[in-house]
């Protein structure tokens, strides 16, 4: 299973539109080669590098297997978003305090559709997809906040 980016690539630098302080929007993921058992996808958004420790920007579950592509605009209805680490339901986009921190977009196929409600948080969700996962990907992007000084 594959998992990447037409505007950033792995490792790379995501683009500052997907900065909740600029345009807190969603980069585009595309999405191949889901295994043929897979029932649902989940995809999350985890910034590896939180001095608060594991911090989820983005959480969905239960996108049809033959989702292709996921961006701010395309967004399958069945689709279920949870609750982020600070408490709200959506996307969240990076907000590194200071310096370079990574983020990471988890594509996980999963064995069931999960009977969990939209703004379920993380914890939840952890709990519902164990055991399920089929296959997973990755793809990791990084935003550098820059100094104050420099952001005039």
């Amino acid at each position: 299973m594959q998992l990447t980016s037409p505007v950033f690539e792995d490792g790379g630098p995501m683009p500052w539109s997907a900065t909740a302080p600029n345009e807190n929007r969603l980069p585009a993921l595309e999405i191949r080669d889901v295994p043929e058992a897979a029932r649902s996808l989940a995809l999350i958004l985890e910034d590896l590098d939180s001095p608060l420790g594991g911090v989820t920007h983005w959480l969905v579950w239960n996108l049809p297997p033959g989702t292709d592509r996921v961006d701010a605009l395309n967004l399958p209805r069945e689709g279920r978003v949870g609750m982020d680490s600070f408490g709200k339901v959506g996307y969240l986009g990076p907000v590194p305090p200071e310096g370079v921190h990574r983020y990471r977009f988890r594509l996980l196929a999963l064995d069931a559709e999960l009977d969990l409600e939209a703004g379920a948080p993380r914890n939840l969700f952890d709990q519902a997809a164990a055991g399920h996962v089929l296959d997973e990907a990755e793809l990791t992007g990084v935003i550098e906040r820059s100094p104050p000084e420099a952001e005039i």
